[in-house]
């Protein structure tokens, strides 16, 4: 079941159903005791010498550790699994768009019974399919007779349906029978071809929900890379039941600190552990687990809400009302004090002076305005050149372009 929290920090540290606590306890007490009987075991039977050369089997599994890339491995190995989980949830198949495209087609008392046999083979369709991949709704539906005690299915559809000889599944029985109803309306003249086009690409729409939660279930993440992220991460923690243990003998004790208890060792165990553990509990989100899919949830809900679309709001019309509509929106007390911000855009400060604002056209434009950059580099080197004649008389008069150019460059 889907894990629902609302509540602050330290609130939410002590959950237990789907928490970290839940998901690494096991683990962090079976380690725990090895890491003590190793521990107990270095202590009572090992000599002076027996410990020294124990420290050295912990030095070594100490730099041994270095060389796992765990934090890379669970990364990348989460970052796939989360993506692929989020995808299956959105190929969830909902029929409320379907049914709004057959209440607005087929409207009427005299297209009743049709709405109401297309609704029911939505449902119908989706605990077929959702059998196939859901533990939740296959312990639900165990057998097909199943189906027809719910009501979902009667009985001469059953018995169709079972004389179906299909090697590949039967799962999309339900849509072709759905497309087949809409075939008759059509050619009865309840619907014209458009209207028939659209509710058929809606059809279509719903069942691929199914058909990809079905390649999802039949096309796993390689089983080389599960088993890669699992002995690396179990491995590390084996080699810390070492490599993690307080060095007793006399140099040790004498030149280090010594601590029983494996406290940062434990810290890793809870966020490596618990990240193996995300990545291993939404790998399969159709199982029983604690923040697994409810698809027995959503059958329900599809189930009463294209029950309502087919009957009680397929004609329903409320009266219209003269009244003008209040373009304001009152708030209550609570909902006022929580102060909105309005979003602006990132050229609302922006202001231009009176100067810049005016309207010019090039001819109105002096020279400066109007100058190219080579222009002005010119007329810069003209302009000295000239102050310096004035100052002395043997430098030439710049009287046409070659001359200048020549003394520019």
């Amino acid at each position: 079941m889907t894990i629902w929290y609302e509540e602050e920090f330290s609130s939410l540290l002590l959950r237990w159903r789907g928490s970290l606590w839940k998901a690494v306890l096991k683990d962090l007490m079976a380690f725990y005791v090895g890491y003590y009987i190793i521990l107990f075991s270095q202590w009572y039977f090992l000599d002076e010498e027996g410990k020294e050369y124990f420290t050295g089997w912990i030095e070594w599994c100490e730099i041994g550790l270095q060389y796992i890339p765990l934090s890379f491995l669970l990364g990348f190995f989460v970052a796939v699994i989360v993506a692929r989980w989020w995808e299956q949830f959105n190929w969830i198949s909902w029929p409320d768009k379907m049914m709004i495209m057959v209440s607005a087609c087929l409207p009427g008392p005299e297209n009743l019974v049709i709405r109401q046999t297309i609704a029911r083979w939505s449902s119908l369709q989706a605990a077929i399919a959702w059998s196939g991949i859901s533990v939740r709704t296959l312990k639900r539906f165990p057998t097909e007779r199943h189906l027809v005690d719910s009501g979902l299915m009667t009985e001469e559809e059953h018995k169709m349906y079972t004389e179906l000889d299909s090697p590949h599944g039967k799962w999309f029985v339900p849509i072709i029978w759905i497309v087949n109803i809409l075939k008759k309306a059509y050619q009865q003249g309840r619907i014209d071809s458009i209207q028939f086009d659209m509710i058929l690409k809606h059809v279509y729409s719903y069942r691929d929900g199914f058909a990809m939660l079905f390649v999802y279930d039949w096309i796993k993440i390689p089983l080389v890379y599960t088993q890669v992220v699992a002995i690396a991460t179990y491995g590390y923690f084996f080699i810390c039941l070492i490599g993690r243990q307080p060095k007793i003998n006399q140099s040790g004790m004498k030149n280090e600190v010594t601590i029983m208890f494996p406290i940062f060792t434990t810290f890793q165990m809870l966020f490596y552990l618990g990240w193996l553990k995300v990545g291993q509990y939404l790998m399969n989100p159709f199982g029983e687990d604690d923040d697994d899919f409810e698809l027995n949830y959503i059958l329900d809900r599809n189930t009463a809400i294209a029950h309502v679309m087919a009957t009680e709001l397929a004609d329903q019309l409320p009266p219209l009302s003269e009244a003008a509509m209040n373009p304001s929106i009152p708030h209550t007390r609570a909902s006022f004090k929580i102060q909105d911000i309005i979003p602006k855009n990132h050229l609302t400060g922006f202001q231009l002076t009176n100067r810049e604002m005016e309207m010019v056209t090039p001819k109105h434009l002096d020279g400066t305005e109007t100058e190219s950059p080579k222009d002005k580099s010119n007329n810069f080197w003209k302009k000295s050149l000239n102050k310096a004649k004035r100052g002395n008389k043997d430098v030439p008069e710049i009287g046409n372009t070659s001359e200048t150019e020549e003394l520019t460059k």
